[in-house]
């Protein structure tokens, strides 16, 4: 058994948030960051802009990213949030990254609210470069907003997971969701779970009151948009799993 710090931890970001998000995760986690790799998906460094995404240009990206850290350590820990879950979950089942010893991930987008889905209802058209606004906190969020055509790339890449081998992706794996994620359906991260037989993943579903939550859903990687009862069991949660 290792211990939490002789990991190397290769973090990946959501969609549409600020990669630095990733390094105050390890600082709060205590992690050191020379064990940490912290991948940046186009579209979201300084500057960047997420128009003319494609699902290719991320799924690229994270592999090179990716290899390039495992090369250099004997035992990586995944640490991926919302489209960075997706995106390794993907790599896995088509045999294109290398496994980890283990994963933690937060909110996967895995399993959706039906309302994320309405962007890929639009026809692929200049539409796709229409920017909807978000209202994450300035902080946290890469750029004003994304377009259609980003996320058509997400739901391109869920898609396709659909039809892959569960069994390249049943490691280890700790799942970590607020129970009134506004993206990510809590209990269909259940579903996927039963229905691909992951019998290698754990799933912990926190807790959490509306008024508490309200427009902070999808931020469970943030410590200062937790309670201080709710980040002491993720905190507790994570080192509980990498010390088992």
């Amino acid at each position: 058994m290792m211990s939490a710090t002789t990991y190397h931890y290769i973090l990946t970001h959501g969609l549409n948030v600020q990669p630095s998000v990733m390094e105050r995760l390890a600082e709060e986690l205590q992690w050191p960051l020379d064990h940490c790799t912290f991948v940046c998906l186009p579209g979201h460094a300084p500057g960047e802009s997420l128009r003319h995404i494609t699902a290719d240009r991320w799924l690229d990206s994270f592999s090179r990213q990716y290899q390039a850290a495992f090369s250099t350590s004997a035992e990586v820990v995944y640490v991926g949030y919302s489209l960075g879950g997706l995106l390794m979950t993907y790599l896995l089942g088509k045999e294109r990254v290398p496994a980890p010893a283990k994963q933690i991930l937060f909110a996967p987008a895995l399993s959706f609210k039906q309302w994320t889905r309405i962007p890929t209802f639009f026809p692929a058209s200049v539409l796709d470069q229409l920017l909807i606004p978000s209202f994450t906190p300035k902080g946290y969020k890469a750029t004003s907003g994304v377009t259609i055509g980003a996320y058509k790339a997400l739901f391109e890449v869920s898609t396709k997971l659909e039809s892959l081998d569960s069994d390249r992706y049943n490691l280890p794996t700790l799942v970590l969701c607020d129970q009134r994620d506004e993206l990510v359906h809590a209990e269909g991260l259940r579903t996927f779970i039963q229905e691909k037989k992951l019998s290698n993943w754990q799933l912990h579903i926190l807790p959490s009151r509306p008024w508490k939550r309200w427009g902070k859903k999808h931020l469970l990687v943030a410590r200062e948009y937790q309670s201080d009862a709710h980040w002491a069991e993720v905190k507790d949660r994570i080192i509980r799993f990498l010390n088992a």
